[in-house]
């Protein structure tokens, strides 16, 4: 499978390789808004995905001299691997178990009379969060690759180290897992 940008990324990975700093920023303006949401969705902590995010750029960017392109791994998949690496990296440090969610105190104390439009997608967003946590792990690490990192079901089987027939079906049967949670909240 041909992917769009390949090309152009393997361009801007050779100027990177040779020092040019600006084709290097330009990778990064590439990915990071995928590899953050993939930190956010998963921490709930803007601080925690910026400082991976920078960590996930500085390790490729100090390693980019050793990178060697490989046959059907685009780019994007390298450095979605590398993040999953630096999520479990951080969670070892951080004696965190994968379903922890920090949640904000005060969003529960807003009452029906004063929500906002931003109040509500706070709160819709906080039991969004709540649901995901009593998710398998695989069934919401696939999730969150899919939909909040933007990979492709081939990228997202090559970052998980499955067949791209078995994270279609791992994606339908959480996608139907957390419809059967949402149903249940709903009552």
């Amino acid at each position: 499978m041909v992917y769009r940008n390949d090309q152009e990324d393997l361009a801007l990975i050779e100027r990177a390789k040779e020092g040019d700093a600006e084709a290097f920023g330009k990778i990064y303006e590439r990915y990071a808004g995928a590899i953050y949401r993939y930190f956010y969705a998963r921490l709930n902590d803007a601080q925690d995905a910026e400082d991976l995010l920078g960590d996930v750029f500085l390790s490729t960017w100090r390693s980019l001299a050793e990178y060697r392109p490989v046959k059907e791994v685009p780019f994007r998949v390298f450095l979605f691997r590398i993040a999953r690496n630096r999520l479990v990296d951080f969670y070892r440090k951080q004696s965190h178990r994968y379903n922890d969610v920090i949640i904000d105190e005060d969003i529960h104390e807003i009452s029906d009379e004063t929500t906002t439009t931003e109040d509500q997608e706070k709160i819709a967003k906080v039991e969004m969060q709540d649901l995901m946590t009593e998710l398998r792990e695989d069934y919401r690490t696939v999730i969150e690759l899919r939909f909040y990192g933007g990979l492709s079901p081939s990228e997202t089987a090559q970052v998980m180290g499955k067949s791209e027939g078995a994270i279609r079906v791992l994606q339908h049967r959480a996608l139907k897992a957390f419809h059967k949670l949402f149903v249940k909240v709903e009552r």
